[in-house]
């Protein structure tokens, strides 16, 4: 495993939880280091043994973004961040993109459901969205939030700021400078980026792997700009809604605008411990 400081980084996600999003700026910072990028979306693509698919890889930054603590448990060699959503907002998330954006192919439970949306009522098909998404729900339920390596955070603190978030996760990871770096750091990273950049424009194979410790935090900065709202989606402003966009509207607490009270009444009994436990609210009066 060829790993970065000897450990590999990982990040954690669940469905509607940006997980795109956030796998294209990681692509794109193990690019600039020329590190080693890895995906998984489910545990059928490891074989149900996470450790052993790592072992047989060298992979430098790794995302898992159906992630089940029961696969990580007991493999501690790595250090990430793992991020969740108010679980409502992922179930009208959910609805919109099962009904309209999200790929079907290969995926005949998903295909099945978008059917099933298609012949219901709006209500009937957040009813229906509770219940499809139990399995994402459960498994942000049984995460372990509180191991040491990895740092958690919320979907509404990225989206807010999620320049700042960014970097404290890259900090916490130890792939960004901590202070505006000397002018010696800027120079070695100036000479490593050149170096790599020159294999690749003249080798198919680099003799000389050239990978980055960090990369100035301006660095990381630019790549999260690249990566705005604004620009995933042509411009159109956060707040602004396209039901048919995978960018659909970025805006936390959406689900005020869709629930009815039988939603609402369905939700609590279902996940009101779950919201509690997440943070998303004090108690069942809401």
């Amino acid at each position: 495993m060829n790993t970065h400081n000897n450990k590999l980084l990982c990040f954690f996600g669940h469905h509607k939880c940006a997980t795109q999003w956030i796998q294209g700026i990681l692509r794109e910072i193990a690019n600039e280091m020329g590190l080693v990028y890895g995906h998984a979306h489910n545990e059928e693509i490891f074989n149900y043994d996470l450790q052993e698919f790592l072992k047989q890889r060298k992979f430098d930054i790794f995302s898992y973004t159906n992630a089940k603590y029961q696969y990580i448990k007991d493999f501690h060699n790595f250090r990430g961040f793992h991020v969740i959503r108010d679980p409502r907002d992922i179930v009208v998330s959910a609805y919109y993109s099962h009904l309209y954006s999200h790929p079907v192919d290969n995926y005949d439970q998903l295909k099945e459901e978008r059917e099933i949306l298609q012949k219901v009522s709006k209500d009937d098909g957040l009813m229906q969205e509770i219940e499809f998404n139990q399995g994402v729900l459960e498994d942000m339920e049984s995460w372990n939030y509180n191991q040491d390596h990895v740092m958690e955070i919320k979907l509404e603190d990225l989206s807010r700021d999620s320049y700042a978030t960014f970097v404290d996760i890259f900090r916490f990871l130890g792939i960004v400078s901590e202070s505006r770096p000397t002018y010696q750091e800027r120079w070695n990273y100036l000479l490593a980026i050149t170096s790599r950049k020159t294999q690749e424009k003249l080798l198919n194979n680099p003799i000389i792997n050239v990978s980055l410790t960090k990369i100035p935090y301006e660095t990381a900065l630019g790549i999260i700009y690249e990566n705005r709202f604004q620009k995933k989606t042509k411009g159109r402003t956060i707040g602004t809604e396209d039901v048919k966009s995978h960018y659909r509207k970025g805006v936390a607490g959406d689900w005020k605008n869709h629930f009815n009270d039988e939603h609402i009444k369905v939700f609590k009994k279902k996940y009101s411990n779950l919201l509690i436990k997440l943070g998303y609210e004090n108690d069942d009066n809401w």
